[in-house]
């Protein structure tokens, strides 16, 4: 149907809803005039739509601005649906919507638009306490009305049949009504004395009002549903009734009354409901509402049947006619005129013996209503979402509605506190250039105050000021940082530039945004954000450590903060960072102002008091005048009648009895039981639930249900909507909508409500959890479309007939799936994550005590796991650990450990987690009995086998040991990380990485809290680091000075730049970073350029404020900062300069060359260290004593070890002294040695150790020592080895004790990652989940044909190992005292051959099997120049004086078989690879001058050394065999300077294809199996069959690739199936796979360390070598196999080789234990 441009107009302008009538109409008749008009008149339209969109645009810029004036209506996030009918007669069509309608519109509604579907049925399950203060009418509008305001699209649906329905009594009726109806009543002669019975006038009320009294107040036993008692209130009403409309008409007839006034005394309640949802609704009814009309035909024909009374209006036998009139007027006039006819969906049946209506007789009718019921939602659900103005789409505009409109509601009430508004807007004029803070305790009115203060902003500050105002916690993006950073970003930018697009998504882009633009904003507006309870916020992203927090504001920027006093971290953190002057503690209101403001909204509510009544609440408010309080109070007193007995108006006079009070007058009044569940689920969910979860998780509560239907049969065994409904209704000022896990939910807002609702509700440990135990079961999903057994009441039974009490139904609760699968409007699937399930579940579960389910369900199910990593974040995945027992009490879990030291790659990558936890946790196949952990990895298996991702063959990880607390990693760290220091609490830690970047991390977690980059680097690198460990400080500086000399001073644990200075001197010629040196004093920067100059620093600008004459190589300053002392160059002697005057006091000579000088605590003595002897000597440094420099003692090593290094010990206690053999520690004051620790023999090399590190914590218990790669820890009182432990596999580049959390924190040379210990547990391991370990890291691999055996080479030259394939295990040891090169193969896998570096037989043959060294060649290392071997030759190639020599060697027995010699020599690289047949070998020809990357490929007789075929212009670096033929060679050809691929023909002696292509291959190529495909080192993908390029994988990595990947060793492999290509990202740390046929990157794993090489094997293996020694296998299993039976021989295969690893090799291999070096001192330590 066409829709015209009047219907468009109007009703976009029915839709617009304004708190003001008289704007609403002025807005109408401003820009609507003659819709019929418009109609004519296209152009007319056209303009009047453009109007709306410059009306549209002048509101959104006033409110994002912050204005409060004419706020618009705030929409919400759900579809809420009044459903409005009579009940008797729709109780088939209620039970198929619930049954089958509601739950496909919940799910339409969360797939496809992300909203909550709700309905408010209330006409069934209507509880005594509703009729009995007849409130249900009342409740029944204030619902409409709610629907109207938050629904989006329909809300409201009604079913008009053949009955009018029950008309209620009027709950109030205005005096002057009321005495002129009596009156009328009295002139006709009735009696009235049922009216002065039941109505009784209420004064308080202004104007006075006649109160219609609780039927219980005067029949008792109504509310035990007496039946004597109903029926006499039955007959009561129906007299009142009677006479009130015989009054209203009399009066109507007479002129005294409008027909409306009238009517309400004739219209039943559904009337009402639809004249509010339909006659008056405030937009157009055609897009919110429904009408269905169902008509019995033959009704008339059966009203002697018993149950025609539920179907038509009946007064005894007869048809009420009243009641018809009235519906037939309503069904056939009014609504019609509002929605026509022809949108009315009118259904015809009929009349059925069995009831009228019922399922079997009216199953077609049935279900067309169902269809229609649910198309007609659907379809006004989808036409109100697509026809969203902008504004309604615009969220950021909805967010700041909706806290502009919280705001003038909190304004509207607000009284008093002038002495705290003046000083916030002193502070808004004149405050100080930091963020201004409001506290006090929780319900003392901050709240108020913010929204007022926020209003007040124009009017005290300035007119134009932008006003950002959020109250967090209360919306979407206001209880989450980043989300809360993004949307106040947004509106900055459009205040600034009328644009908010591309804003970051990522957090620590937000924060570096966010102070940007408070830094930069130039505007002429001022800017005032006012965040209200910062207690509010979640943690996430560490929000209240208030790192994103500025800490100075510009002139025209201003900050208002709130938080209670009781969030002590938020509340510590803002006094360490500003100061007191920009606090204010809010207090009491006092008696006198909380009277006067109660007074005041009495006023506001049309409402006051009796002197008596006043009375008592002043004497309440001298006991207790908090803000909260006083809104009680008045909440309380609102009940208040004129004519309630005093004694019955009671206050308490604590805050806490207050509310305690409110509760048991809920309770009364709600039924207790209800009440007590309600709030025991909201308070147990600890933070909210949604209209849904409410109704759906009391819904399956049956001891409450049993409760509420006691003597009810319920049509469907649901909760009613009107019980929660009416309690929410009646403490709706104490709650509060926000959303949670983008779910809107409902929770109390004052934490006095929670505290009160945990000790009255949640007291009982079982009963709570029981109230758990019921969250679990509605999150877990476990009742959904399924029947729960539940049992009737004896009273039911009775009731109704029932043979037995036992019986089952399906509630109707929402589905809990992990995750939403739905298709958007491309028709792609998309995925919504169900956060609700994945947040809640494991709380409720553990709070509840079911462990078992816990474990199952949540903390070791992969799904769960995955989707809440997906979802959440990592972090979030480990606090679920903290639920259980063994989290609170215990230590931690394995796999707990696992996803926290694997927590940052995991929130990268984390579709590894099945890898990474197969990889960590593997051995847990090998359980005979069932376990978590098993299942788990189990599982994890299956998803990899799934998804056809690699899986390990054997453990790749070592599980982090009890003492690893976090590896802390990120690519941006440099190897050997030395920058690095942690705040004094032990909470913060703080490094720096390359580009100037500064990483802070929260040791409490593990978590990044943030990063930045200090400073530009194309302004200087810094490159020098420097603490004040007492103060929290650190200091970055660089030797790279050519343009500036950068000086940064950083708080730890605030993550704030203290200062950013730029020097006032450079020192452009420094070199090393150690030959500059700072030191810092309370106002000066002292700097020393090391035999040059020493200057002197202004702390507060880096101005150059001295020079001193002096050339000196070192410099200390004393630790009280009143000395500086320089050592001068090449001298013995030291100057000692006052700190603060700059000039000298003392120079004193010592006794020869030192290397370092160490003051004692008290500065009194000093200790230097001299070089030549390798004493330290005590001198002297009491500047106030004439003998300064004078040796007071002489400190030297016992047993003649020279002393390396000196230093105090944290405590100031012992001068800890480093020797070649370990530490003394010297007690100064008695001057002798009180410990001595040597380093255990078993772990040190045979290379002589240069450095070492160590710390002694500062209750001189517990001495630690970075040796190598080692930790070594001692106990200092026993003096005895606590523990040894290997950290890393190179040496430990930086050690640093935490004494506050007794924690080490190492970084390792070759490794970017940082690593933190707890000191506690150092000496706790387990063995079980050791990986394939070599002593060194793995560098070079060959592996045979077979598949079965490889060869590995380390870092150290004799570090060589066997592997054995098939069962994933070292077999063999060889070459430990011979230090050899690459290692070669035999393709049979039977021998390795090896050259060593230098020697006469330097080509040596061991058996793999045994291990033996069987042959050496005699061949000199100046000549060898390459070797490769087959299964029964060596194949060795020699330089001899002019040409080379070919020689050939049984591998057996070493015998020389034959040799040929040629007279050329290879300049670069060598070709030498072996043919098909045994006589013919490919080698490659050039000479001295000739471009090396070419040569001419000469395939030669090995027996003659005839030249058989030759070709030129090939690479040698690109040669390569295809295949297994033996004769096919694939090879690059540059022919006239154009490249080529080819492949060469051995056989036939031709090149048999040949083409161009581009980009040519960067590097050798690795082929699949059969030489379909092959890669290069730059991951570019070749197709042989055709000879081109087809694919690059990772193109955006290819400059790194090109970088990292230099030998073959690391260089990517394809995977011999030609499925699959195996790359490693060197600088990241990970290893890829990708998929050639689909080419995408299909799995990413993690190494956890620094992965070095990589190959591949034909059995479908992927070998990786890992610095730290590791050497992982991973394989891709065959997938030809049936699925089944392919993971079961997997599982099988996987235990038997752990079992085998660990009981047969690993117990007596001795690689468990630590291996002690080689005797062979080593000529070449390492390889690099």
């Amino acid at each position: 149907m066409r829709v015209s441009c009047a219907d468009q107009v109007g009703g976009w302008v029915r839709g617009l809803s304004f708190p003001d009538p008289q704007l609403q109409t002025l807005y109408q008749e401003e820009y609507i005039i003659d819709l019929h008009l418009l109609e004519k008149h296209t152009d007319n339209f056209n303009n009047a739509i453009k109007q709306q969109d410059t009306m549209s645009s002048k509101l959104k810029d006033s409110i994002l601005k912050g204005c409060m004036d004419h706020l618009p209506t705030l929409n919400s996030r759900v579809v809420r649906i009044f459903i409005c009918s009579t009940f008797t007669d729709t109780r088939e069509e209620r039970n198929i919507l619930i049954e089958e309608v509601y739950p496909k519109l919940q799910s339409y509604c969360k797939q496809n638009y992300g909203l909550e579907f709700q309905v408010v049925d209330m006409r069934w399950g209507v509880p005594e306490e509703a009729s009995d203060d007849h409130s249900t009418s009342s409740l029944c509008l204030a619902e409409v009305l709610n629907c109207q305001k938050l629904s989006t699209g329909p809300n409201f649906v009604t079913f008009l049949n053949q009955r009018h329905g029950y008309r209620a009594l009027q709950q109030t009726i205005p005096q002057k009504e009321f005495n002129q109806m009596m009156e009328m009543l009295r002139s006709l002669g009735e009696d009235l004395a049922v009216f002065d019975a039941w109505y009784k006038e209420d004064i308080n009320a202004v104007p006075p009002v006649f109160v219609l009294q609780q039927i219980s107040s005067i029949i008792p036993s109504y509310k035990s549903k007496d039946a004597d008692a109903i029926k006499k209130w039955e007959k009561i009403a129906e007299e009142m009734r009677s006479k009130l409309k015989l009054a209203s008409q009399k009066c109507f007839d007479e002129g005294k009354m409008t027909e409306e006034e009238k009517h309400k005394y004739f219209m039943s309640v559904t009337e009402e409901e639809i004249e509010q949802g339909i006659l008056k609704s405030p937009g157009n009814p055609l897009d919110h509402c429904l009408c269905f009309v169902r008509i019995i035909e033959d009704i008339h024909n059966n009203l002697g049947h018993s149950k025609v009374w539920r179907y038509i209006d009946m007064t005894g036998n007869e048809i009420n006619q009243e009641s018809q009139t009235l519906l037939n007027q309503l069904r056939e006039n009014r609504i019609p005129k509002i929605i026509s006819k022809d949108k009315i969906q009118t259904s015809l049946v009929k009349w059925s013996d069995k009831e009228g209506i019922n399922r079997e007789d009216h199953k077609s009718y049935l279900e067309r209503f169902a269809k229609q019921f649910y198309e007609g939602v659907r379809s006004l659900l989808d036409k109100s979402v697509s026809l969203e103005t902008e504004l309604s789409k615009d969220n950021l505009y909805i967010e700041t509605l909706q806290h502009l409109t919280m705001a003038k509601e909190r304004c509207s009430m607000f009284h008093g506190r002038q002495d705290i508004l003046e000083k916030i807007a002193s502070y808004l004029r004149e405050g100080e250039p930091e963020p201004f803070t409001i506290n006090g305790p929780s319900g003392s009115g901050k709240t108020s105050i913010m929204a007022e203060a926020a209003r007040k902003v124009p009017f005290v500050y300035h007119k134009d000021a932008v006003v950002i105002l959020r109250f967090l916690g209360t919306s979407p993006d206001s209880s989450n940082l980043r989300r809360l950073l993004r949307s106040i970003c947004s509106q900055i930018l459009y205040n600034t530039v009328g644009k908010a697009d591309d804003i970051p998504e990522e957090f620590d882009e937000l924060v570096i945004l966010f102070q940007g633009l408070l830094e930069e904003y130039k505007s002429k507006k001022p800017l005032v954000i006012i965040l209200d309870s910062l207690d509010q916020l979640n943690q996430d992203h560490s929000s209240y450590k208030l790192r994103w927090l500025p800490r100075k504001l510009k002139p025209n920027v201003r900050i208002l903060l709130s938080t209670y006093i009781e969030t002590l971290e938020i509340v510590t953190n803002l006094k360490a960072f500003f100061s007191p002057k920009s606090f204010i503690v809010v207090p009491n209101l006092g008696e006198e102002l909380g009277f006067q403001i109660l007074k005041v909204w009495l006023e506001g509510s049309n409402r006051t008091l009796t002197s008596e009544q006043f009375d008592i609440v002043q004497k309440a408010f001298h006991a207790c005048s908090l803000p909260l309080y006083v809104k009680l109070v008045f909440e309380n007193i609102l009940m208040w009648r004129s004519y309630t007995p005093v004694d019955r108006c009671v206050l308490q006079t604590t805050l806490q009895e207050s509310i305690s009070t409110l509760l048991g007058q809920l309770e009364n009044k709600h039924g207790k039981m209800f009440v007590e569940r309600s709030f025991a689920y909201l308070t147990a969910s600890a933070s909210g639930l949604s209209e849904l979860e409410f109704e759906d998780v009391m819904s399956i509560d049956d001891s409450l249900l049993t409760e509420v239907f006691k003597f009810q049969l319920p049509p469907v065994r649901r909760i009613p909507s009107l019980l929660w409904v009416r309690l929410k209704y009646d403490v709706q000022k104490y709650i509060v909508d926000k959303e949670i896990d983008e779910t809107r939910v409902t929770f109390w807002y004052h934490r006095q409500f929670i505290e009160a609702s945990q000790e009255r509700y949640l007291k009982d440990e079982k009963f709570a959890a029981e109230i758990h135990s019921n969250l679990a079961d509605y999150f877990l999903g476990k009742w959904f479309n399924v029947s729960k057994p539940f049992r009737y009441t004896p009273e039911q039974a009775k009731k109704y007939g029932m043979s037995t009490l036992d019986s089952s139904a399906d509630r109707k609760v929402a589905e809990q799936p992990i995750k939403f699968i739905y298709r958007n409007k491309d028709g792609n699937p998309q995925i919504r994550f169900n956060k609700r399930k994945l947040n809640k579940l494991p709380y409720h579960l553990a709070q509840a005590n079911r462990e078992d389910e816990l474990n199952s369900v949540c903390l070791y199910n992969y799904h769960f796991i995955i989707a809440k990593i997906k979802a959440t974040s990592v972090i979030q995945v480990i606090s679920d650990f903290y639920y259980t027992k063994k989290g609170k009490f215990n230590k931690p879990g394995v796999l707990e450990k696992v996803l926290k030291s694997c927590q940052t790659t995991l929130q990268q990558y984390p579709d590894s987690l099945a890898f990474e936890i197969c990889g960590h946790m593997l051995s847990y196949l090998t359980d005979k009995k069932p376990s978590s952990e098993k299942t788990l990895v189990s599982e994890c298996l299956k998803v990899s086998d799934e998804t056809k991702k690699p899986t390990p063959y054997m453990t790749c990880y070592s599980v982090p040991s009890e003492a690893l607390l976090y590896k802390l990693q990120n690519h941006k760290l440099p190897y050997g990380c030395m920058n690095v220091a942690t705040s004094k609490d032990g909470k913060h830690l703080v490094a720096l990485a390359e580009n100037n970047l500064v990483f802070f991390w929260d040791l409490t977690v593990g978590e990044l809290e943030c990063e930045f980059q200090a400073l530009n680097p194309e302004d200087s690198k810094l490159n020098i680091m420097g603490s004040e460990s007492s103060k929290d400080l650190v200091y970055f500086s660089s030797t790279y000075q050519k343009t500036m000399h950068p000086f940064i001073i950083v708080n730890i644990v605030t993550s704030e730049i203290k200062r950013s200075l730029n020097l006032g001197k450079s020192y452009p010629a420094v070199g090393m970073a150690d030959s500059l040196k700072h030191g810092l004093t309370e106002q000066r920067i002292f700097c020393l350029h090391k035999g040059h100059s020493a200057d002197v620093f202004s702390m507060e600008t880096g101005q150059h404020e001295h020079s001193f004459s002096i050339s000196a190589d070192d410099m200390v300053i004393s630790p009280e900062k009143k000395l500086a002392v320089f050592h001068l160059k090449s001298t013995t002697t030291y100057t000692m300069y006052s700190a603060t005057s700059l000039s000298e006091l003392h120079r004193f000579d010592v006794d020869g060359p030192s290397l370092s000088l160490i003051f004692s605590p008290t500065t009194h003595e000093a200790f230097v260290l001299l070089k030549d002897s390798g004493q330290v000597h005590m001198v002297n440094t009491n500047k106030d004593d004439g003998t300064v420099g004078q040796v007071l003692s002489k400190i030297s090593a016992s047993d003649g070890q020279t002393i390396q290094e000196a230093k105090m010990s944290t405590s100031g206690n012992y001068l800890i002294l480093r020797t070649e053999e370990g530490f003394l520690l010297w007690n100064y004051k008695s001057n002798k040695v009180f410990k001595q620790f040597k380093i255990p023999n078993y772990i040190k090399p045979e290379h002589r150790v240069l450095d070492m590190f160590s710390s002694l914590q500062m209750d001189d218990k517990t001495f630690v020592v970075g040796y190598e790669g080692y930790l070594v820890v001692w106990d200092v009182a026993k003096g005895i080895l606590k523990a040894c432990l290997e950290a890393s596999k190179s040496k430990i580049n930086f050690l640093d004790i935490n004494n506050a959390r007794n924690l080490a924190i190492t970084t390792s040379k070759r490794n970017n990652a940082i690593q933190i210990w707890n000191l506690g547990a150092m000496e706790k391991t387990d063995s079980r989940f050791q990986p394939l370990m070599m002593k060194t890291s793995p560098r070079y691999f060959d592996v045979s044909k077979t598949g079965e055996t490889a060869v590995v080479r380390g870092t150290v030259a004799n570090d060589v190992v066997v592997l054995d394939l098939i069962n994933g295990r070292i077999k063999v040891n060889i070459s430990e005292a011979y230090e050899t090169m690459r290692p070669v193969i035999s393709p049979d896998g039977a021998y390795a051959v090896l050259r060593e570096y230098d020697g006469q037989n330097v080509i040596k043959i061991w058996s793999t099997e045994t291990g033996k060294l069987i042959n050496s060649l005699p061949l000199s290392s100046l000549m060898v120049k390459h070797y490769t071997c087959s299964n029964s030759r060596v194949l060795v190639k020699s330089d001899t004086e002019g040409g080379s020599t070919f020689s050939f060697w049984n591998i057996k027995t070493g015998e020389n078989l034959h040799h040929f010699h040629i007279n050329h020599l290879n300049i670069g690289e060598v070709i030498l690879e072996m043919t098909h047949l045994d006589d013919e070998i490919l080698i490659s020809k050039n000479q001295k001058g000739d471009d090396v990357g070419n040569c001419d490929l000469l395939l030669v007789n090995i027996r003659s050394g005839e030249e058989l075929y030759s070709l030129a212009g090939i690479n040698p670096a690109r040669i390569q065999p295809i295949g297994e033929s033996g004769y096919l060679f694939l090879a690059e050809q540059t022919e006239d300077q154009e490249h080529y691929l080819v492949i060469i023909n051995t056989k036939a002696r031709k090149i048999t294809k040949r083409e161009k292509t581009s980009p040519m291959p960067n590097s050798f190529i690795s082929l699949d199996k059969d030489g379909n495909y092959g890669i290069d080192r730059v991951l570019n993908l070749y197709d042989l069959n055709s000879l081109k390029h087809v694919h690059q994988f990772d193109a955006e990595e290819s400059e790194v690739m090109l970088r990292n990947i230099k030998i073959r060793a690391t260089a990517p492999k394809m995977m011999p199936n030609g499925e699959f290509a195996v790359w490693l990202n060197i600088r990241e740390g990970l290893v890829k796979v990708g998929n050639v046929k689909e080419k995408v990157v299909q799995s990413v794993f993690p190494v956890h360390s620094i992965p070095i090489s990589v190959s591949v094997s034909t059995r479908g293996l992927i070998i990786v070598g890992c610095e730290d020694g590791r050497i992982m296998l991973l394989q891709v299993p065959d997938y030809s196999m049936d699925t089944k039976d392919r993971l079961a021989l997997l599982a099988n295969n996987i235990t038997d080789r752990l079992v085998n690893f660990s009981k047969d090799v690993y117990k007596n291999s001795g690689l468990n234990k630590t291996i002690k070096r080689p005797n062979k001192e080593s000529k070449v330590c390492t390889i690099t």
